[in-house]
């Protein structure tokens, strides 16, 4: 018989060959169906069905392998709010679709429609993995929740000019940093694992690494270096490095985060706060704005394909169509040949 809790809700439990299970339920009609519905045959139909808790864990160690630990964390903290509404030991199949909406509206309510439509993401692409590793149903029970609507909030871009004065305050050493930063338009990451072999100061390149791939491994491509970004690292270089790795903290230690390094910098700038990829976004508006095409500024950004540049513009604000129209207009054959004709 199903007994009450504390916080109003009924355990139901069942005891058949000497073995116990338990469920949580919202009433007592529910745990006294549970209860009905349990017998020896579907327990034993159950033991090869993989459980909620099975699936999470299965997932995780997965994707602790495959995805940065940025990533990683997500994805766990997507699982860890699901786990709060569906028993552990539910069966995958069975997972109730109102629970998997109460623990996206929780997220939602919690922090933001922006944060449960990134748990519905996540959860989805673990489905997804299920159904390809663990024989999960082809409909995605995470798919079939809409989205949740979410104020966008603006990208935040600092001018020229404010990077400069953010760029005057800071030390000499932190002034290559962000000099790199914006003449490559790297992630804060692959400035913190550059080392040295990567700097090729007779080509004038940088090889810089990211695991934003689709297999997780570390890719890696050549970026040519300023005349000026060329000498700032030469410059650093000859004042005797002290690791292989090109930045790193007065001890000579690697960098992790440099969490709160730019909103101080930005205060003894007298400017308005940005971060550090707000500086690759300023590398992405500068080349915009100077008239490239969108397939030079896929390049700079390392994108692989120039749909993710594309949409990348246009959360900045920009309107890669319209610069398409203004490359073409300029290098169309009509506007060559003009050209041609009044060289002669």
């Amino acid at each position: 018989m199903p007994y009450p809790l504390k916080n109003g809700k009924w355990k139901a439990t069942r005891m058949i060959n000497g073995k116990r299970k338990e469920k949580t339920c919202a009433t007592k009609r529910e745990a006294l169906t549970w209860e009905a519905a349990q017998t020896e045959e579907v327990w034993d139909a159950r033991q090869t069905c993989i459980t909620c808790l099975e699936w999470c864990n299965a997932y995780l160690s997965y994707a602790q392998e495959r995805f940065s630990k940025k990533t990683y964390e997500e994805k766990r903290f997507a699982f860890r709010n699901l786990i709060r509404f569906v028993e552990k030991d539910t069966p995958v199949e069975e997972i109730p679709m109102k629970k998997i909406l109460d623990a996206l509206r929780n997220r939602a309510k919690s922090r933001s429609g922006n944060a449960a439509n990134k748990d519905r993401k996540n959860l989805a692409a673990a489905w997804h993995w299920g159904r390809k590793y663990l024989a999960f149903n082809e409909k995605n029970p995470f798919l079939a929740v809409d989205r949740f609507s979410h104020d966008e909030k603006g990208r935040y871009v600092p001018t020229p000019a404010d990077f400069d004065k953010a760029m005057a305050a800071a030390g000499p050493e932190d002034r290559v940093f962000l000099l790199t930063a914006l003449h490559t338009g790297a992630r804060r990451g692959e400035l913190f694992r550059l080392t040295w072999p990567d700097i090729d100061l007779a080509n004038g390149t940088i090889r810089l690494g990211t695991r934003k791939t689709a297999t997780g491994g570390m890719e890696y491509a050549a970026i040519p270096m300023t005349p000026e970004l060329r000498q700032a690292m030469a410059e650093h270089r000859r004042k005797g490095p002290r690791s292989m790795t090109v930045f790193t903290t007065v001890e000579g230690d690697d960098f992790t985060s440099r969490q709160h390094y730019m909103a101080r910098l930005c205060k003894r700038a007298c400017v308005k706060p940005f971060g550090f990829h707000a500086i690759r976004h300023l590398s992405a508006v500068m080349m915009y704005h100077a008239g490239q095409p969108v397939s030079v500024i896929q390049a700079m950004l390392r994108h692989k394909n120039a749909g993710t540049t594309e949409r990348y513009l246009k959360r900045l604000g920009l309107d890669p169509e319209k610069l398409r129209k203004a490359v073409e207009a300029v290098f169309s054959k009509p506007q060559i040949d003009h050209l041609s004709e009044v060289k002669k």
